[in-house]
This record gives C-alpha cells, sequence and structure tokens, in this order.
C-alpha cells in the first residue's frame, strides 16, 4: 500500500509538473523551430517564366499610399517588380514620377500635394487570404540607408466595402508586421502587431479609427554576426500562428512570442482570429531612417546621413503557406 502510495505520489508530482510547464510559455515546444508536423497548402517559388508575378497569386498596390512615404507605387511595371531567375525583385529606383492624384490636390491629403514623386517601387498583396498555420518567406533585404523593406499582414475585413457592416479600417482590422528593416539600423529584424482597443460597436457613427490604435506585441533580434545580416544573403522570415499565439524566426531563431488574448476585445472579437493577406513592399524612410541624396549633416545630431543609393532591392525566393498535419 504504501509502494502504491509512493508511486501515486510521484505520478501526482509528474503531472503537476506538466500542467506547470503547460501554463508557462515560456516551456511551450512551439517556441522551438521544427520543420516537423507541418503540411505545404500553398507556395508562390517565383520560377515562372512571365517577368510580372503571377496575376493569380498578387495583386499591385499603386500610389503614394502611407506614412508619408516618399515613394510611388507602381503597377505592372518590370522596372520596380519581376519575376527572374526563380526570385521575385521589387527595387526601388531614384526617378521622378508623375503623380495622377495632384490635380484633386484642393480635396486635401499629403499625397495630393506632390506633382511628382522623386522615387519608385512596388508593393504588392496576396489574392488570398491566411488564417493560422505557418507562412514562410525566403528572402535577402537591402541594408543601406533609405531602405524600408516589409513582410506583413493585414486584416481581410479592409478590403471590403466601406459600405459593409463588417468592414474595418486600419488599425481595427489588424496588421501583423513579420519584420520590418530600416536602412539606419540594418541589422535590427523587428516585429510588431497593430491593432485597437475595440472595434465600432453597430450604428456607431463617430469611430475614429485612429484613436483607438493599440500595439499589442512584438519583438526583435539583433543579426550582427558576419554572415547573418539580412542583406547578406537569402535569410528565412516564419510566422507560426495559433488561435492563442504567434511565434516569429528569423533563420529559425525565435524573435517574437506574442500572446494573441492581449488583442482580445470586450466583445470578445479579435482582429488575429480573422483571415489576412499578406503584403510584401520596399519602402523609404521611417523611424529617423532619412532618404537623402546626397551625404548630409543631421541638424539635431551632428552626424553625417549617407546617401541613399539606388536602384535598391528586395528579393524573395519563395513565399509557403504550411498547415498543421
Amino acid at each position: 500500500m504504501k509502494k502504491a502510495m509512493t508511486v501515486l505520489a510521484v505520478l501526482s508530482c509528474v503531472l503537476a509538473a506538466v500542467a506547470a510547464d503547460a501554463k508557462d510559455p515560456k516551456k511551450d515546444p512551439r517556441r522551438t523551430y521544427s520543420t516537423e508536423s507541418w503540411k505545404l497548402e500553398w507556395s508562390d517559388e517565383f520560377d515562372g517564366k512571365g517577368a510580372l508575378p503571377s496575376a493569380a497569386n498578387w495583386r499591385p498596390e499603386v500610389g503614394m499610399i502611407r506614412n508619408h512615404e516618399p515613394q510611388y507605387y507602381t503597377s505592372n511595371r518590370v522596372e520596380n517588380c519581376c519575376v527572374k531567375d526563380g526570385v521575385l525583385t521589387i527595387t526601388a529606383r531614384k526617378e521622378q514620377w508623375a503623380n495622377p492624384l495632384y490635380k484633386d490636390r484642393h480635396l486635401g491629403g499629403w499625397y495630393r500635394q506632390q506633382e511628382f514623386a522623386k522615387y519608385t517601387s512596388a508593393d504588392i498583396q496576396s489574392v488570398r487570404t491566411f488564417r493560422y498555420g505557418r507562412v514562410e518567406f525566403r528572402a535577402q533585404m537591402p541594408g543601406g540607408w533609405g531602405a524600408w523593406p516589409a513582410l506583413w499582414f493585414l486584416g481581410d475585413n479592409l478590403r471590403l466595402p466601406k459600405s459593409d457592416p463588417k468592414y474595418l479600417n486600419w488599425p481595427a482590422c489588424g496588421e501583423i508586421d513579420l519584420v520590418e528593416i530600416w536602412g539606419n539600423n540594418p541589422t535590427r529584424v523587428a516585429a510588431c502587431l497593430h491593432s485597437a482597443d475595440r472595434g465600432p460597436n453597430p450604428g456607431e457613427k463617430n469611430y475614429r479609427f485612429n484613436e483607438h490604435h493599440k500595439v499589442t506585441g512584438g519583438g526583435e533580434l539583433r543579426a550582427a554576426k558576419p554572415g547573418e545580416e539580412p542583406w547578406n544573403g537569402f535569410h528565412t522570415y516564419t510566422l507560426d500562428w495559433y488561435e492563442d499565439r504567434m511565434y516569429m524566426f528569423y533563420d529559425g531563431r525565435l524573435y517574437a512570442d506574442i500572446d494573441l488574448k492581449r488583442s482580445d476585445w470586450p466583445d470578445g472579437q479579435n482582429p488575429f482570429r480573422k483571415p489576412m493577406f499578406i503584403i510584401m513592399n520596399l519602402a523609404l524612410g521611417g523611424y529617423g531612417n532619412k532618404v537623402v541624396d546626397e551625404d548630409t549633416k543631421d541638424e539635431k545630431s551632428g552626424k553625417v546621413i549617407p546617401a541613399a543609393k539606388f536602384p535598391m532591392e528586395m528579393k524573395i525566393d519563395y513565399v509557403r503557406y504550411f498547415t498543421r498535419r
């Protein structure tokens, strides 16, 4: 009887330890990158013979879009976005580009106030959406000042007509930044989740989306060793997306572990439990990462900002989507 009691006591301790581990997110086995238990469901290997990416998989975003960025995103232009030798290349160029919205500049908005953009680039978005599973990119990033490459996601609610009651603008639609890299800090691989503290209530007319912005998670990694830098050859960027958490990996190294409960709204909704689409773009500027055409001394710091070097290139070897087996 005593022996049986001892076995039960040991078993009880083991179960208690297992239960404790299950509650400790740092001991979650999902934090370790593994290729096991994943099934490939969809991919674009960019092996097509056409010069443009597949229209069945990608659509371009056109114009001067966000963040007061100086580049104009062109449409179906191989000089800015092309598939060749098994790689998709997005190229930012220094060239004057007419802004068609300038004719309506009296309507307001920073994107209407410039007659010409000084730079061009490309921004493409996936036709299909994703929810849970693994999305992995193999990419080579630009590393010079002024570059702002990103691999990220937005909620599919953003694509609905504004008259649709399910339409959600940013940030309520949700944004997953798998990776952003700024050229003034090119070894920093950064991740972030943008959301809102709540969505609009039914029939609410005065809901201002930007006023409800909330950062609900993120992470970073410094790729400082020679050969590890994002611009030094191709590297993998992986999002493992579960209903409760997200894990992000750079070459299999964890750099973000995010609890999705932090993004729950009071009504129980969560933008990161809804379908989202991929965006791959090469922007310019952002967070002190000034774009200058010749070496310039910064008035505040006194440091010299080096001239941006064009053309800049972001190369994507593949995009792959896996589900759990």
